[in-house]
């Protein structure tokens, strides 16, 4: 893959001590105006995983030469150790503490105006490497040139990226089969008690699988030709977010009851709806088209914190609601207007499960890909991701199905009560007949 890189853009990651994300999928690193830097360490590649055979060609310049400059290659181990005792040496005028380039590592190589190397991982087992320029001196250096990874069988994906495509197509299926087939049953079965609300639904299971089918057409091209294409990848971020913003009101406009519990919201509702919406979809664009890792860590929080308010009233409102449907069952009288309200509050009892199982699924699938899952096994943890999301969609949608059949038990009620007036019906026309 090509990723270009700008001075001003800083797309390369600085220091390698406090950086914890990973490089998008990429085979080729072109610099074409790195620009003059004094840091210590300079990444080129951050943590890529490569199998046993990968080849690895490197093609730099600097503009401004200087000495005592490496290109080295170190595992996922050496960082680690290298990361953990760092080493420096005073330097004579005794300001500042110069990082020693004495560490082990996999491959290295002195650079001072022109390199060009390539050679294959010889290892017996796959690991994740990262490349960098050592400049301990700090002098200022420009750099230019090219940077190319390639798995064995000219595989441009990353090693634990391998499996992903599979996980994203197959996911997208199952949920376009099951936008499908929540389509037929609101044509049949669920024609008469469909509202509003259940085409939101399905435009959520919809844009879901559209969003992986794109992403999974990204990987592919990146797969096949190691070339990433601005527009897709634009094309299915864009995508996530407003299939993100559906998600977020569907479970806001249900808390609030919209037809469910009432036919229409009142202004303040609608306002605040409307202005979460187009306030997370700007934040969005922006993240989507930011240009530095700060600049989007800025707007993916400020898009977070967004979020979560909205979550707060999402809990508000349901429970809100939930208390009033249980005021009038306490007061209804045992009718089949009563058992549709029973319904109802089945629904949001369940509805706050299924919610609290939506804001803390997160954390825990991160602790289970930190501690439990191993590196190369990127493809379980989108695995879980999307399964968690397809399962809380099914509930919702089990849940809120168009206008349950009310409780049986009301239905006896009536019959018995009617059953009763009509003994007595029959009682009084006897006791007529006898007085006759």
């Amino acid at each position: 893959m090509q990723w270009r890189g700008h001075g001003r853009r800083r797309l390369l990651l600085r220091l390698i001590c406090f950086v914890a994300a990973p490089l998008w999928p990429a085979v080729a690193l072109i610099i074409d105006d790195a620009g003059p830097f004094s840091d210590a360490q300079y990444v080129l590649v951050y943590e890529m995983g490569l199998a046993p055979g990968a080849l690895v060609s490197l093609q730099l310049s600097n503009a401004q030469p200087v000495n005592n400059t490496y290109v080295m290659v170190m595992t996922h181990s050496q960082l680690y150790a290298w990361q953990q005792d760092l080493v420096a040496v005073q330097q004579p005028d005794g300001r500042d503490n110069t990082p020693s380039s004495y560490f082990g590592t996999f491959w290295r190589k002195g650079f001072y105006d022109k390199m060009e190397a390539s050679f294959k991982i010889e290892s017996a087992w796959s690991d994740r490497y990262t490349i960098l320029v050592m400049n301990p001196m700090r002098q200022k250096v420009e750099l230019a040139g090219t940077v190319t990874l390639v798995n064995p069988g000219g595989e441009q994906l990353r090693l634990e990226d391998k499996e992903v495509p599979k996980v994203l197509i197959w996911t997208s299926a199952l949920f376009a089969i099951s936008c499908a087939l929540f389509g037929l049953l609101l044509i049949s079965l669920w024609r008469e008690g469909r509202s509003a609300m259940h085409v939101l639904m399905i435009s959520v299971l919809f844009f879901k699988s559209v969003v992986l089918f794109l992403h999974w057409c990204d990987l592919m091209l990146v797969s096949r030709t190691g070339k990433d294409s601005v527009l897709n990848s634009i094309s299915w971020q864009l995508l996530d977010k407003v299939q993100t913003i559906l998600e977020l009101m569907m479970f806001l406009l249900i808390s609030l009851g919209w037809k469910f519990l009432r036919p229409s919201l009142n202004v303040t509702e609608v306002r605040f709806a409307v202005g979460i919406s187009v306030i997370s979809f700007y934040l969005g664009i922006f993240e989507v088209a930011c240009k530095t890792n700060a600049t989007c860590s800025g707007y993916k929080l400020s898009r977070y914190i967004l979020h979560s308010l909205c979550y707060l009233v999402v809990i508000v409102a349901m429970n809100f609601n939930l208390q009033m449907v249980q005021a009038q069952i306490s007061d209804a009288p045992a009718t089949q207007e009563a058992g549709k309200l029973y319904q109802k509050h089945r629904a949001y009892r369940h509805f706050r499960w299924i919610f609290l199982v939506f804001i803390i699924a997160p954390t825990v699938e991160l602790f289970v890909k930190v501690s439990m899952m191993p590196w190369y096994a990127l493809w379980a943890y989108f695995l879980l991701q999307h399964l968690r999301t397809w399962m809380i969609y099914v509930f919702m949608i089990a849940a809120f199905r168009p206008e349950p059949d009310p409780l049986r038990v009301f239905e006896l009620t009536i019959r018995n009560g009617s059953d009763d007036g009509d003994s007595e019906a029959n009682v009084g026309e006897w006791g007529e007949d006898l007085q006759g």
